[in-house]
């Protein structure tokens, strides 16, 4: 995992929280919480959003606690997995001093998932409208 994870995850999928709470998949709509049960990765991980890919492909991004990693699932209308990508949380911090600094609070995956998306939200990543 390094920077170079990081900018794949942002270059495919966009900035994180750029994508939707709910999306359509064939005739049902799939929240993240519907993805965090789909993928049984429930504990630890704090959902971020859903991204449409277009020809029955989608992405799940979370925060995964435990790894102290955004993690992106890539799959299809069935959900089967196609891809997954990693990058450490200190890669999408402008400084990795800024995850040290976090202290305990690394090991809180809402706290963290908090501290990163209020970092985005200053950097002018706009949430798309969701269906």
């Amino acid at each position: 995992m390094g920077v170079k994870d990081k900018q794949l995850i942002e270059q495919k999928y966009g900035k994180l929280w750029t994508g939707k709470d709910i999306i359509t998949i064939g005739d049902k709509l799939v929240t993240k919480e519907d993805a965090l049960r789909a993928f049984d990765i429930w504990m630890d991980a704090v959902p971020i959003d859903l991204v449409e890919l277009g020809e029955n492909r989608y992405a799940f991004r979370y925060y995964d606690g435990d790894d102290r990693c955004v993690g992106v699932l890539e799959f299809d209308e069935t959900f089967r997995l196609l891809k997954e990508h990693r990058a450490h949380i200190a890669d999408f911090l402008e400084d990795e001093s800024e995850y040290y600094e976090l202290g305990i609070k690394a090991f809180m995956p809402e706290e963290v998932a908090r501290f990163l998306r209020e970092r985005y939200e200053k950097e002018g990543g706009e949430k798309e409208g969701d269906e």
